[in-house]
């Protein structure tokens, strides 16, 4: 029995990975995203309504992935089992790739509505069966169609962030990356570029992690970074975001009551 290569999470197959073989999911991941409430008024004078649709949004959508742990031992199954939720209930936002439909999606696990105990495969009666369905969150992105070139992972540093001296380091967190078409993320890396006053510096330590540490951050000013992913195509994409240093806050109110009337 092999079911590799129909899925991945965040670039690994599920089926050699976890032993996890997903039977079906795609219909859910296939499905639009739902309208959010479009702006609108109701004159009272007036037939109908009036809409404001000059922009439209959308919500995030629900998708179940239903299939089967299928090992030979009851121990190799608790070992798949257990690694799998590990990689579920982590933090962050997983990206899963479906090879039926090409397509890259950002979710992250809600909940499994349906598990079945172990089951005998008459087909292969050495080999024993969990079926195991796993709901996601599909979070909003454009689809894109299929290319046969390959295209560059998606990269997102996260929004700019801000600290107040004497505070003079922060973890950055927000940063995205979507590989495409099937790729795998290869290598990420942080680095410290410049600074506006010019002549800061910064350090950046964890740097190829998504939640890269930077320190030293001892002077007001404007500090850039750039965010570069490289995927198994050899592809690369890279995004800038800043670090703006506020200065200390001084309190200038007088530190004390004084114990007698000046009056």
């Amino acid at each position: 029995m092999d079911a590799s290569g129909l899925y991945k999470f965040d670039g690994l197959d599920v089926w050699n990975t976890y032993g996890y073989a997903v039977g079906s999911g795609s219909d859910d991941l296939l499905q639009l995203y739902k309208s959010k409430e479009v702006y609108s008024y109701d004159w009272k004078g007036q037939n109908g309504r009036q809409y404001d649709l000059s922009k439209r949004y959308f919500d995030d959508k629900v998708a179940t992935l239903s299939g089967h742990i299928v090992v030979a031992t009851k121990e190799e199954f608790w070992q798949k089992y257990l690694a799998l939720w590990e990689f579920l209930k982590s933090p962050g936002a997983k990206f899963l790739y479906s090879h039926e439909l090409e397509q890259t999606f950002s979710v992250f696990y809600l909940d499994s509505p349906n598990v079945k105990r172990f089951t005998r495969l008459q087909e292969f009666p050495e080999m024993i069966t969990v079926q195991v369905d796993i709901q996601l969150q599909v979070m909003f992105m454009e689809m894109e169609p299929p290319s046969s070139t390959p295209q560059p992972p998606i990269v997102n540093a996260g929004t700019d962030k801000s600290i107040t001296l004497p505070t003079n380091e922060l973890i950055i967190t927000g940063a995205s990356v979507v590989p495409k078409g099937g790729a795998t993320i290869v290598s990420l890396l942080w680095e410290y570029m410049y600074s506006v006053p010019e002549g800061r510096s910064a350090t950046v330590t964890q740097q190829t992690t998504m939640t890269p540490k930077v320190s030293l951050l001892t002077q007001p000013g404007i500090y850039h970074f750039l965010f570069t992913a490289v995927d198994s195509n050899g592809l690369q994409s890279d995004d800038e975001m800043t670090i703006t240093v506020n200065e200390e806050t001084v309190n200038d109110s007088f530190p004390y009551t004084l114990p007698f009337n000046l009056a």
